[in-house]
């Protein structure tokens, strides 16, 4: 009961708070999901007037969710039972409600994808990781990028080709490595579809823009 009750003043707190009038998000939510795997299509996006992305955490369903806040370049997204996944520059960084949930990741310098057109082979990074998987853990890990030619890659139904950049992230905890991948647009360096392990030995979770921010 405690964690329903948690989970409702989430939504009444991010509707309360978001870009759009208090309720709407809500309902669009409640009425675009389904437990089963979301049907997306071309028409399902362009009716709901609001950001949207598709989710999907390893073989979990596929799920339809949609921008609630965005504030100081930070964009939260609810799901259909009142989840919440966090993002930055593409990244995400914070999620609640998850069986497994990132608490908080943070680095003591400027994330490379924040200007992912200007990243360099071999480039490294540092950030630090907290996470709650059955109980509390921490690790600080370093990625080291790299670019990997172009690909081809289809959202609601249009194929286009994208430059395609690898994170090789190591745990300086335990030596546990992993990668993530981001498909980013060569013209405007926006990442429009990403693969990501938001801990070591977490769960691939895949995010594709469907309806950007405007």
């Amino acid at each position: 009961m405690y964690k329903k009750i948690c989970l409702a003043g989430a939504v009444i707190l991010l509707s309360a708070c978001n870009q759009y009038r208090p309720g709407i998000v809500s309902q669009t939510i409640t009425q675009t999901f389904s437990s089963q795997d979301a049907v997306i299509d071309s028409n399902k996006v362009a009716r709901v007037p609001y950001a949207s992305m598709s989710l999907k955490v390893d073989d979990g369903p596929l799920a339809f969710i949609v921008l609630a806040w965005n504030e100081n370049n930070i964009q939260k997204w609810l799901t259909a039972d009142a989840k919440m996944i966090a993002t930055q520059n593409g990244r995400i960084i914070k999620t609640i409600g998850f069986a497994d949930n990132l608490l908080a990741f943070e680095s003591s310098e400027s994330d490379p994808l924040a200007h992912p057109l200007t990243i360099k082979d071999g480039q490294q990074w540092t950030s630090q990781t907290q996470w709650q998987s059955g109980s509390f853990h921490a690790a600080s890990v370093t990625s080291r990028f790299k670019w990997a030619g172009t690909e081809d890659f289809t959202i609601v139904s249009t194929t286009r080709s994208y430059r395609l950049l690898e994170e090789q992230v190591s745990s300086t905890t335990d030596g546990a490595s992993y990668t993530q991948r981001y498909w980013v647009d060569a013209q405007t360096g926006q990442i429009v579809h990403s693969e990501q392990t938001l801990h070591p030995h977490g769960p691939v979770w895949s995010l594709t823009l469907l309806k950007p921010y405007s």
